[in-house]
């Protein structure tokens, strides 16, 4: 049986603290909610100005290697991280180009690595990675597009869902399935001829998504990780499920703060309506969830900052508490409230909106239940 290991100390120190407060600084300036709004009205397409910016605190490349132009820092610092920018609905690019580092340095080569990683650390190429098949799958074994040896290189088709930044990227890792059955992961750099971009209507505006499509798109063999494409992918998934986590973690205290501060400002019957218990009590209850969930996320964090065999199992588990407490919080926000809580003025509806979307990126909380269901009682 698997062993579930995490380290009792998580190693926070005052380094840890100081990017918490940066952030925080940084984010609260930049990421208003006056400016949130802008964005959106906007169309939320990439702010070059911010983006300059977060590449320039090291923010992109944060967890890569140093000799690839990464700070080399740990996962606990990127949860820290990636919590600050949940708070603030950070929108833009930053998941999807942190996603196709992740995986190039899984699954790519000394000299893959040094080809497109520096780029992707420094911000001045924007990458993403394509993971959601039409049919809504997104692991190795969901993998339906297709590439065929052609020339000396491959052949590439197939169609991927829901690409975070994808019509802002100049380079898309995805996954496709080779004649053998071999899953492989191939970074595409775009534009490119044969691949359409196409922007979806995503339920978050403050991250836009679009539809690729790849129409016999002629890659070279170096443009194949050579590395297991299936191992990398779920490597990347992993790491993945527990950056979200701790988003939806500092979202969800977000909603937090916004349902306090309402319920202390209004009023009703001369008396602050977080008098009544059946506003006090949902708010204990959603703070009680967000602790939880941040426990969880530190502990995946730890454990692949340790290297430990079940990194996955915590990964696994932060991303379906953190879904189910962002929903839970972003339902209770709205209700508590009111009927203001319904309108556009509401902050609240952008983290209902940004809940809606993570909740299924990266697999739900019954998509990771059964997984952990089979890990952990059925002896998978």
């Amino acid at each position: 049986m698997l062993r579930l290991e995490v380290p009792t100390d998580f190693g926070c120190t005052d380094e840890h603290a100081l990017l918490r407060g940066e952030a925080r600084r940084f984010l609260d300036e930049r990421v208003s909610p006056a400016a949130l709004r802008r964005a959106v009205d906007a169309g939320a397409r990439l702010d070059a100005g911010l983006w300059k910016e977060i590449a320039g605190l090291g923010w992109v490349g944060l967890v890569l290697p140093e000799r690839f132009g990464g700070a080399g820092l740990g996962w606990l610092h990127l949860s820290i991280l990636m919590e600050e920018m949940g708070r603030r609905l950070l929108p833009g690019p930053f998941l999807g180009s942190l996603l196709a580092g992740i995986a190039i340095d899984q699954a790519g080569s000394e000299a893959q690595r040094e080809r497109w990683l520096p780029a992707i650390a420094s911000g001045e190429r924007i990458a993403t990675l394509a993971l959601v098949e039409p049919g809504g799958g997104f692991e190795a074994n969901a993998v339906a597009a297709t590439a065929d040896p052609a020339d000396g290189g491959f052949v590439l088709r197939g169609r991927k869902t829901h690409v975070v930044g994808g019509a802002d990227a100049g380079l898309v890792v995805a996954a496709f399935r080779e004649p053998s059955g071999r899953t492989s992961l191939f970074a595409v750099e775009l534009p490119a001829q044969g691949v359409s971009v196409e922007d979806e209507v995503s339920i978050d505006p403050t991250r836009p998504t679009a539809r690729l499509g790849f129409d016999g798109v002629r890659v070279g063999r170096d443009a194949r990780l050579e590395g297991d494409g299936a191992a990398g992918l779920a490597a990347t998934l992993v790491r993945g499920c527990a950056a979200l986590a701790a988003e939806q973690v500092g979202g969800a205290e977000a909603v937090l703060q916004l349902a306090r501060h309402y319920a202390i400002d209004r009023k009703q019957f001369d008396r602050q309506i977080g008098f009544f218990q059946a506003v006090k009590y949902p708010i204990v209850d959603m703070m009680c969830g967000i602790e939880q969930a941040r426990s969880l996320a530190c502990g995946a964090a730890a454990a692949l900052d340790a290297g430990t065999q079940s990194a996955e199992v915590h990964s696994r588990m932060a991303k379906a508490l953190a879904s189910d407490v962002y929903a839970n919080a972003v339902r209770k926000g709205v209700q508590i409230h009111g009927g203001y809580g319904f309108t556009w003025d509401c902050d609240v509806h952008f983290y209902f909106r940004r809940a809606l979307w993570s909740r299924p990126m990266l697999g739900d909380a019954v998509h990771h239940r059964r997984r952990l269901a089979e890990v952990l009682i059925g002896g998978g």
